[in-house]
C-alpha cells in the first residue's frame, strides 16, 4: 500500500550502471588478450626465444604493471581526500540520512518502505517492524529516544500526503505504559470489533473497560470514583451511547444511578425504574432537585462513616448541561450548585459525568472544566473546540480528525494519558435484563409488595384508587379526602422508605392526580 517512488527509481539507476560496467569489462578484457597475443609474438621473432620464456617474461611484465596502476590510483585518492574542504562527507551523510536518527539505526529502519518514509520526513525514529492487522497495513514504530510518540502523531496530514490518501487512513493507537511506541494503521480504523469483556463480578474501585484501539484491544482506565467527566462533542457522535455503557457499568457492579436528561428524546427511559432519581422534565427545578438529592445522599453518607460501612458507587448524569443554562441568572445557579456538589461528593464514591453536544465556551466554562477533570471528546467541527473540551494536549491529538465512519470513537484525558478509543456498545435488550435484575435483588417488605399489588398491571393510581386498592388487601384506609391521603401515604412510606411526589397522569383528556408505578420501583431499588 505504501509506495516509494524514489526508492524505485533509484534502484533501476544503480542496475544500468552495474550493466554499464560489466560491457567496459569485458571490452577492456577483449582488448588486453589482442595486444598480449601481439607483444607475444613480437618478443618470440624478436628474441628467438622459446614459448614457455617468452610467455613467463610477458606474464611478469602485465603483474608489474597492474601494481604499479594500483599504486597510482590510490596515490591520487588519497590526495584528492587531502585537499576535499572538511565536513563535506559528513555533509552528504546528512543527505542521504534524515537529521535526528540515530547513528546506526538506519539498517533497522529502511528495510521497511514505512520506515523510509519517516525518514524523509525527519522522524528520529530507533525502529519499524511490519505487524499485522485484519484489515489493514499495520506498523509498531519506536521513537528514538528522547523523543515521544508525539514526533509520529502530530505528522498524521504529512504521512497522509506521502501515501496520497485521507487523514482519515493513517491512524495511530499508543502503545499502553510507553511513551515512545505507537501503532500506525493505514486503512479504514476500527474495522475489528472486539466482543465485550466479561463483566460479571466487575469492581468499580478497579479498572473498568471503557473503549478499543485500532486492533481490537479492549483499554481500561483507572478506577472511576472519585473522578468526574466532561463528555461533549458534535450531535450523533456517540457521547449518549457512552454514558449509557458507563451507566450499565455501575448496574452491573451493584452502583446506584441519577440521571437528568436536559433532551426531551428520553434516551435514559429504560434506566429509570433503576434509578435513585430520574428527571426528563428539562427544567431549572429538575436539575437542582436532583443536585440536591446528591448532596443530601453525600451528606448522609458522610454520617455513617463512623460505622465503616462502605456505600455503593453513585453515578450522576446530565445530559445536555446548555438545557440548563439558556437562561443567564439560573445558568448561574446551576454552575454554583454544580461546583458544590462536585467539590463535596468525591469522597461519598459520587461520580458527576455531564455531557453536551455544544462545545462552546459559554457552554463548557471555567468552572465546568475546572470541576469536571476527566475530559471526554467526541468528533468535533473543529480544531478550536476540540481544545475547548480537551484543553492541553499533546502536538497531533485533535478530535477535528476522529473518523467519521467509525461513530462512538473518542479521545479521553484520564490518569492514563491522552488516548484515542472507540466505545463499547450495548443494546437495549441488555440495559433492560440488567435493569431487571436489579429490581429483582431487591426484596420488598410486606406493605411494599401489598402497594406493588394493589397497582397490578397498572402503570398510575389515583389516591383514591389506591386506597380503595388497599382496603381489599386489609389495610384500614379512611373515606376523608386529608386523612385517606395520609394514611395512603403511611402505606407507602412503610414499605418504600418514602413517597414519591403526587403527578399528574392517566389519559389526556382527564388528567388526575395519582403515583406513578415506576416511581414506587425507583424508591424500592435504591433502598
Amino acid at each position: 500500500m505504501i509506495k516509494t517512488p524514489e526508492g524505485e527509481g533509484v534502484a533501476k539507476q544503480k542496475q544500468k550502471q552495474q550493466e554499464e560496467e560489466l560491457y567496459a569489462q569485458a571490452a577492456g578484457g577483449i582488448g588486453t588478450l589482442a595486444i598480449a597475443a601481439g607483444v607475444l609474438a613480437a618478443i618470440k621473432d624478436k628474441l628467438g626465444l622459446s614459448w614457455p620464456a617468452t610467455l613467463t617474461l610477458t606474464a611478469g611484465a602485465l603483474v608489474a604493471l597492474g601494481y604499479l596502476a594500483w599504486r597510482l590510483k590510490t596515490g591520487v585518492t588519497r590526495l584528492w581526500a587531502r585537499d576535499a574542504r572538511p565536513g563535506t562527507t559528513q555533509a552528504a551523510m546528512r543527505q542521504e540520512t534524515p537529521e535526528g536518527t540515530q547513528e546506526g539505526a538506519e539498517a533497522l529502519v529502511l528495510p521497511t518502505a514505512m520506515g523510509r518514509l519517516l525518514q524523509r520526513l525527519q522522524v528520529p525514529v530507533e525502529s519499524v517492524e511490519s505487524i499485522p492487522h485484519p484489515t489493514g497495513e499495520g506498523h509498531m514504530v519506536r521513537v528514538a529516544a528522547p523523543h515521544t510518540t508525539a514526533a509520529v502523531t502530530r505528522l498524521r496530514e504529512a504521512i497522509a500526503s506521502e501515501l496520497d490518501m485521507t487523514q482519515e487512513d493513517v491512524n495511530f493507537a499508543q502503545v499502553e505504559g510507553s511513551i515512545r511506541n505507537v501503532r500506525v494503521l493505514i486503512g479504514t480504523p476500527y474495522t475489528h470489533i472486539p466482543e465485550l469483556p466479561d463483566l460479571a463480578g466487575l469492581d468499580l474501585d478497579a479498572d473498568i473497560p471503557l473503549g478499543y484501539d485500532l486492533w481490537g484491544n479492549i483499554l481500561t482506565m483507572p478506577s472511576p470514583i472519585g473522578k468526574h467527566f466532561l463528555v461533549a462533542g458534535e450531535t450523533e457522535g456517540g457521547k449518549t451511547s457512552f454514558l449509557k455503557f458507563l451507566a450499565y457499568l455501575f448496574l452491573m457492579a451493584g452502583g446506584r444511578l441519577v440521571i437528568v436528561d436536559g433532551k426531551p428524546d428520553g434516551d435514559y427511559a429504560d434506566f429509570r425504574e433503576a434509578c435513585d432519581y430520574y428527571d426528563n422534565s428539562l427544567t431549572h427545578k429538575g436539575v437542582m432537585g436532583a443536585l440536591d438529592y446528591v448532596r443530601e445522599v453525600a451528606e448522609r453518607r458522610g454520617r455513617s462513616k463512623r460505622d465503616g460501612s462502605r456505600p455503593e458507587p453513585m453515578l450522576v448524569i446530565i445530559d445536555e448541561i446548555l438545557t440548563f443554562k439558556e437562561d443567564p441568572a439560573e445558568g448561574r445557579e446551576f454552575e454554583s450548585a454544580l461546583k458544590l456538589t462536585a467539590s463535596q461528593v468525591r469522597s461519598a464514591r459520587i461520580l458527576v459525568a455531564c455531557a453536551t453536544q455544544h462545545p462552546r465556551d459559554d457552554v463548557i466554562s471555567t468552572v465546568i472544566k475546572n470541576n469536571l477533570t476527566v475530559q471526554v471528546a467526541f468528533k468535533v467541527m473543529s480544531r478550536a473546540a476540540s481544545r475547548m473540551i480537551l484543553g492541553t494536549v499533546p502536538e497531533g491529538v485533535n478530535a477535528e480528525l476522529l473518523p467519521a465512519s467509525a461513530r462512538g470513537t473518542f479521545i479521553i484525558k484520564d490518569p492514563r494519558g491522552v488516548r484515542e478509543m472507540r466505545g463499547l456498545f450495548i443494546t437495549d435488550d441488555m440495559i433492560q435484563q440488567a435493569v431487571k435484575a436489579r429490581l429483582d435483588a431487591v426484596e420488598p417488605n410486606e406493605h411494599a409488595k401489598a402497594v406493588l399489588a394493589a397497582y397490578g398491571n397498572s402503570e398510575f393510581l389515583t389516591t383514591e384508587e389506591l386506597a380503595q386498592s388497599l382496603r381489599g388487601c386489609g389495610y384500614e384506609i379512611p373515606d376523608g379526602a386529608q386523612s385517606m391521603g395520609v394514611a395512603v401515604r403511611d402505606v407507602i412510606v412503610k414499605g418504600f422508605a418514602a413517597a414519591p411526589d403526587v403527578v399528574q397522569g392517566g389519559p389526556a383528556s382527564a388528567r388526575r392526580k395519582g403515583r406513578r408505578k415506576a416511581d414506587l420501583l425507583a424508591l424500592l431499588a435504591r433502598t
